[in-house]
């Protein structure tokens, strides 16, 4: 195999990785947004609180709820 054949399959590959995680992702933030409906406005702020550096989308998740239901982000800040 060439030089160049070899880093094309390379590159396939990594494409099809990243593709797999982004639909990884975007099923992750479905089901996330499926669940918060569900949750009391002070354990959507725990979530946004407590979650957001290790999980970002259910965050992003609790804080779009939290909006849903009337609440400005400094509100949310300070639940």
């Amino acid at each position: 195999m060439g030089f160049w054949s070899t880093v094309g399959d390379l590159a396939k590959k990594a494409g099809s990785a990243a593709l797999d995680e982004g639909k990884g992702a975007l099923e992750r933030t479905k089901q996330y947004k499926a669940e918060m409906p569900s949750k009391s406005d002070a354990e959507l702020a725990r979530i946004a609180k407590k979650d957001r550096s290790h999980s970002p989308l259910r965050a992003g998740a609790a804080i779009q709820e939290l909006e849903s239901r009337g609440y400005s982000k400094d509100e949310i800040k300070y639940l």
